[in-house]
């Protein structure tokens, strides 16, 4: 693992973050919060982003709307056994979620749920930066590079590594900034 492979990881792993991250509910309606839920439809599970056209009209209103309309009574069970506080409600051919308000106490689960996952991400970004320590003391002992080059690209994947527990953690702000407005 060079460098460029860890950086790689580490971007990939702060993507990942915000994908998770948007699954968290602010109050305000997003896609997101039902485009991965699995339903039940032609003797499968698919998600609803493979079913529906999910739009978000108001800010805590999802509207989802089947391309097959047959499937409309699995797509509200589907979210119903999501279990993730939200209930979907037939509206002629479509679907419509409403987002309801958080209380303080569930903002502030949600914040906590959300460092949990932060932490998570660090920890990982931190496994890949050991992995190529561990590849980079492996290639000065064979004698690949130098003991100054094995110096200078450590700093450099120092730099990397603090680069992006940063963005974690401002990842974490923001969102922490959104679950607090009310």
């Amino acid at each position: 693992m060079n460098l460029t492979d860890a950086q790689i990881k580490m971007q990939d792993a702060v993507a990942h973050l915000k994908g998770e991250l948007a699954q968290i509910r602010t109050g305000r309606a997003s896609a997101s919060l039902v485009s991965d839920i699995l339903v039940e439809a032609y003797n499968s599970k698919m998600m609803v982003k493979e079913l529906a056209q999910i739009t978000t009209p108001e800010p805590a209103v999802i509207l989802i709307s089947p391309w097959d309309k047959s499937i409309i009574t699995n797509v509200v069970g589907g979210i119903a056994k999501a279990n993730i506080g939200l209930n979907g409600v037939i509206d002629g051919d479509l679907i419509r979620v409403v987002i309801p308000p958080l209380t303080t106490e569930r903002r502030e689960e949600f914040i906590k749920q959300m460092h949990g996952i932060l932490e998570t991400f660090k920890v990982q970004i931190r496994q890949i930066r050991h992995e190529a320590r561990e590849e980079l003391k492996a290639q000065k002992e064979s004698g690949t590079i130098s003991e100054d080059e094995e110096k200078r690209l450590e700093e450099q994947l120092q730099k990397l590594h603090d680069e992006y527990v940063e963005a974690v953690e401002g990842a974490g702000r923001t969102k922490e900034e959104e679950l607090r407005q009310i």
